[in-house]
């Protein structure tokens, strides 16, 4: 039987029964894995997995496969078979044993017990007759029994000799971060060769991104890419394989090339009924060979496309052509046209978001799309935020990017697949919205996307360097918990999702002076220096500054916490530059309202100057608030000294060994009006210009800044402000 990985991995695609087979029972759509997976039940009942038997017990205690895989085989080339056991971990014997396969008539019991001693284990074995042309074949064997009632998901696959080797290698995102495993396979149901097409190029790429679980049934995303490239371009251009591993959303991502370096938007075969549904069948096919699933049964499709790739969305959006339900359809600035097509997916229930350019060319028909969808009574959201995507509401937005940068502002194609999906790797990505100690109680807020396999939220505190603990948990629908604290310490949330490895939310820091917020405001993962998908830079810089709350940027904009309540606010926007807006232009308006109001205002960032100083308005908005200029983007220093009003600073140093990540381009200033410089870098370039009583800009990550020293650098900074 093919090796099956350890981990669990997760997919997006679509599929519906084309040539060969996929009938029968589809089988329990609990996580499971291999045939040597085991469930058991101690008592009488119903379902593909019981309740655990106590190994010993008195009682019968029926443990069985959650899913029999049998080996994979080439189509016309014969049968396979595969052993597996049913197990009695009880002592009292198992006589009434009754076992029926049902479904594909390929697959047949060839043996099995009829009854089971206490203790005993036996072989069940089931075959696949193989078929003449590639087959997904699967069925449900039954067990009742007076030690429980089981259905077990059984599946074969025979593939198309003709498919191509799949060589699956590590896909590693910024900082070496793991992303997944990906490999470019010759698919015959690529869309070309195809008659009448001048094209050959028959690969597709697979991503399966790193934690993907196995749920029952497997997700695809299926991207269609634009004119004039080609697959090895889109995929380094745009970063799809980064975007799918960023949001978390556990499904697999299939790039099939297209039209080859032409302006074109015709896919081959994927226009043609059954086309789309014939390859995604045969990426299962492949996942199955290569033992990344057991479970070859189609999930949930999202369908994307950029630029050109609309056509062949809009196409496969007709029942008439692929049957199987589309779940979210994205389009990166490529509405060109079809719109009907999407009006209608829309008000069928589908997930629709859109975004356009000022000069993609497709805004009069997104626009037109807009009006079709309110003059039918549909609520029609047009700006992207963490509310708006995650609503079941049409989105169609304006993106203040160029054409090629639709898919990457604010990090649009993740965030879109992230909000949207229903089943993600490690549980939704959790984001912390605020955290607030006061009078011997602390409140914490969150936002996640959707999980349909979501347990519950586990909040967890650790004090004084200790590990962290668990303080309160709260249901699915919940995204906030108070809890008794005093105080201080770092907290966390994190989303319990049954088989999955969790990933715990960022971490913030509270319980210090109530006059001090944090504000975290750093994003970015895909291309600057750090590529996790969580991170604790608040929580080291509430520490350092003692403060006494913590936010997220995206709260501060949706109005759950008011800047005006604290005499102190550190804003952090580590190396965010200029497509996931470092400060946006209503973060910059918060922000000199905030100053105007008479608050204390230090903001760091290696990316600030260099974004907003080639504006107008951006210029504008350094000099009124911190009195600085950029002076170059890059430094050259990492280490830095007080001069000023901070001269009794010493040096320190930042983005050294034990710092979180590198800093490549720290930005230098020049002072403007009021403005001072109060750290220097050791090149004598300004490393932080402020308004003393006001505000101070520092052009470097302040979360890098060497932990020993970083309390006296906050000091430091916030005397100067306050």
């Amino acid at each position: 039987m093919p090796h099956r990985l350890a981990g669990r991995w997760s997919l997006l695609v679509v599929l519906a029964a084309c040539e060969g087979e996929l009938d029968g029972a589809t089988g329990a759509a609990d996580a499971g894995g291999s045939g040597g997976s085991t469930s058991s039940h101690g008592g009488s009942g119903v379902g593909g997995a019981g309740d655990a038997g106590g190994a010993g017990g008195a009682a019968a205690s029926l443990v069985v496969p959650e899913v029999i895989a049998i080996p994979y085989v080439l189509a016309g080339a014969g049968a396979s078979e595969v052993s597996a056991l049913l197990s009695n971990t009880g002592l009292a014997p198992i006589s009434d044993l009754e076992l029926t396969l049902t479904g594909s008539p390929l697959l047949s019991l060839v043996s099995a017990p009829s009854a089971l001693e206490g203790g005993a284990s036996e072989a069940i074995v089931v075959s696949f007759a193989g078929a003449a042309a590639e087959t997904i074949a699967n069925g449900t064997l039954e067990i009742t029994s007076s030690a429980g009632d089981f259905a077990i998901p059984v599946y074969a696959v025979a593939g198309d000799p003709a498919l191509g080797a799949a060589s699956f290698a590590p896909v590693t995102g910024v900082g070496a971060v793991s992303c997944g495993a990906g490999a470019t396979v010759s698919m015959p149901r690529a869309p070309f060769p195809s008659p009448g097409a001048p094209y050959a190029d028959d690969r597709v790429r697979l991503f399966v991104p790193e934690g993907y679980r196995e749920r029952g049934t497997q997700d695809l995303v299926v991207h269609f890419h634009g004119h004039n490239t080609t697959l090895d371009a889109t995929l380094a251009s745009h970063r799809y394989e980064g975007h799918l591993c960023a949001s978390g959303v556990n499904a697999v991502l299939v790039v099939p090339q297209g039209p080859v370096e032409a302006a074109s938007g015709d896919f081959g075969k994927l226009m043609d009924p059954g086309g789309l549904e014939a390859l995604a069948r045969q990426v299962l096919v492949v996942l199955y060979r290569e033992g990344l699933t057991s479970f070859p049964a189609p999930g949930d499709l999202t369908l994307t496309s950029h630029s050109g790739g609309y056509l062949a969305v809009a196409t496969n959006l007709d029942p008439q052509v692929q049957s199987w339900p589309v779940r979210q359809v994205d389009l990166f600035d490529s509405m060109y046209g079809y719109s009907a097509a999407y009006v209608a997916f829309a008000e069928g229930g589908g997930l629709l978001r859109s975004n356009y350019t000022v000069g993609g060319g497709t805004a009069d028909v997104n626009l037109s799309a807009l009006s079709d969808l309110e003059s039918d009574g549909f609520v029609v959201s047009t700006e992207a935020s963490r509310a708006t995507l995650r609503s079941a509401d049409p989105l169609i937005y304006f993106a203040d990017t160029s054409h090629n940068g639709a898919t990457r502002l604010e990090g649009a194609y993740g965030e879109q697949l992230r909000w949207g999906a229903r089943h993600h790797r490690h549980g939704p990505r959790v984001e912390l919205s605020t955290a607030i100690a006061s009078g011997g109680s602390a409140e914490v807020r969150w936002v996640a996307p959707e999980e349909e396999d979501l347990l519950g939220y586990r909040i967890e505190l650790a004090s004084g360097g200790a590990a962290f603990e668990q303080v309160a948990e709260v249901g699915p629908d919940e995204d906030v918990a108070t809890f008794a604290f005093a105080g201080s310490g770092r907290v966390r949330v994190v989303p319990i999702v049954a088989g999955a490895t969790e990933m715990p939310s960022d971490e913030y820091f509270l319980g210090g002076a109530a006059d001090v917020l944090v504000v975290d405001g750093f994003d970015r993962i895909l291309d600057g220096s750090y590529g996790g998908l969580r991170h604790d830079f608040s929580a080291r810089v509430g520490e350092a500054a003692n403060a006494g709350a913590a936010a997220s940027n995206e709260a501060v904009e949706e109005g759950a916490v008011d800047l005006s309540d604290y005499s102190y606010v550190v804003w952090l926007t580590g190396d965010e530059s200029t497509a996931d807006r470092s400060l946006s232009a209503a973060e910059q308006s918060w922000l000199e309202a905030y100053v105007a109001g008479g608050g204390s205002l230090v903001v760091s960032g290696s990316e600030i100057g260099f974004e907003l100083d080639p504006s107008p308005d951006g210029a504008q908005f350094l000099a009124d608030v911190f009195g600085a200029a950029l002076l170059a983007d890059d430094a050259g220093s990492y280490l830095v000294s007080g001069v000023g009003s901070l001269a009794g600073l010493p040096s320190f140093g930042y983005a050294g060994a034990s710092a979180p990540y590198p800093e490549d381009f720290p930005d230098a200033f020049v002072t403007e009006g009021a403005g001072e410089a109060v750290l220097e870098y050791a090149t004598g370039e300004p490393a932080a210009v402020g308004v003393g009583g006001q505000a101070v800009l520092v052009g470097f990550p302040l979360e890098l800044v060497d932990e020993d020293e970083l309390a006296a650098v906050l000091a430091a900074l916030l005397s100067f402000v306050e």
